[in-house]
């Protein structure tokens, strides 16, 4: 049955309870009514199933797609291709939220062709109901298993995936590349009860470029500094990359795979694996109580000067 997210997410907003509430009664409905057309994994079995893809040492991408990506390529395949012009709404979403720039109509058209090919790579999808998702999972990953995106989060598990980097050589993309550092070097074993959540390893960091809230770079538009990333990674030594870097997310996990490396492009909860705190985990029922004297904020080197730009400065 053909179902229009779009307005449930407008009924979502008008309905008279607080977000908490309002947010389960909508992922309630979105789970009864989504076909990805295959089952979903629950976590605990999608985390043990990312445990063998790490072991058997092949070429191997996990990711999720981000909320705003996900709206911009079902932007793309519902409007564009009918002849629509980009609404400045979903563009204003892309700049802040996604840190694509600029948000043209040819460059949100070639972002969104791009994007749907490298989703045909991921070997393992980590789902959360949101609008549309079920739609590309059946047409552009319909090889991939699916699983619950809490697999993609080690720190859920009492044997977590993570366990797995002992002794690797594992990359960080992510822009909090000094803080990450100095977590894992000073505190690594510090930060979880768990000690297989953050294993030893050898430690490599790549600081993703930050153009989340419409901050300015070097580059002159997004595909030429995710190109620059991309060269980067061919020069680094490693076995494995965590990837979390807004829109460039997904496809530098792409790219990993594609040159016969293992990727997880876990997100923006990346940061939360090197025990750095956001303002969105803050009273997180579960992360939360992670938290220790270990645990840290983003650097000032880290922290941009417009990240307030980004849901109120939700990842600082």
């Amino acid at each position: 049955m053909a179902i229009d997210y779009f307005l449930m997410e407008r009924i979502k907003r008008k309905l008279p309870f607080v977000p908490v509430v309002k947010g389960k009664i909508v992922n309630t409905i979105r789970r009864m009514k989504s076909d990805y057309g295959r089952p979903i994994l629950e976590a605990q079995v999608g985390n043990n199933t990312i445990t063998q893809l790490i072991k058997s040492g092949n070429p191997l991408m996990v990711a999720r797609l981000g909320a705003t990506e996900l709206e911009c390529v079902t932007w793309y395949l519902r409007n564009r291709k009918k002849g629509m012009a980009w609404g400045n709404t979903i563009k204003k979403k892309m700049l802040t939220l996604s840190g694509f720039f600029p948000p043209t109509d040819e460059m949100l058209d070639r972002f969104s062709i791009e994007f749907l090919e490298h989703v045909k790579q991921v070997d393992i999808m980590g789902v959360w109901y949101n609008p549309n998702e079920d739609h590309l999972c059946r047409n552009y990953c319909d090889h991939a298993t699916l699983t619950a995106l809490q697999s993609l989060e080690p720190y859920y598990h009492n044997q977590p995936w993570s366990a797995h980097l002992l002794n690797k050589k594992v990359l960080v993309i992510h822009p909090y590349d000094e803080t990450i550092s100095h977590q894992y070097k000073t505190h690594g074993n510090l930060l979880f009860n768990n000690q297989g959540v953050l294993p030893k390893f050898h430690l490599e960091t790549l600081k993703a470029v930050q153009s989340l809230g419409g901050g300015s770079t070097s580059y002159k538009n997004w595909f030429e500094a995710c190109d620059a990333m991309c060269e980067e990674i061919t020069k680094r030594d490693f076995d494995i990359a965590l990837v979390g870097a807004g829109a460039y997310g997904l496809p530098l996990a792409s790219f990993v795979k594609k040159i016969g490396k293992q990727a997880i492009h876990i997100g923006g909860a990346t940061q939360i694996l090197f025990g750095i705190k956001g303002k969105r985990w803050d009273d997180h029922k579960i992360i939360s109580r992670f938290y220790n004297e270990y645990w840290t904020r983003p650097s000032k080197e880290d922290t941009p000067s417009n990240f307030k730009n980004v849901e109120n400065g939700c990842y600082w």
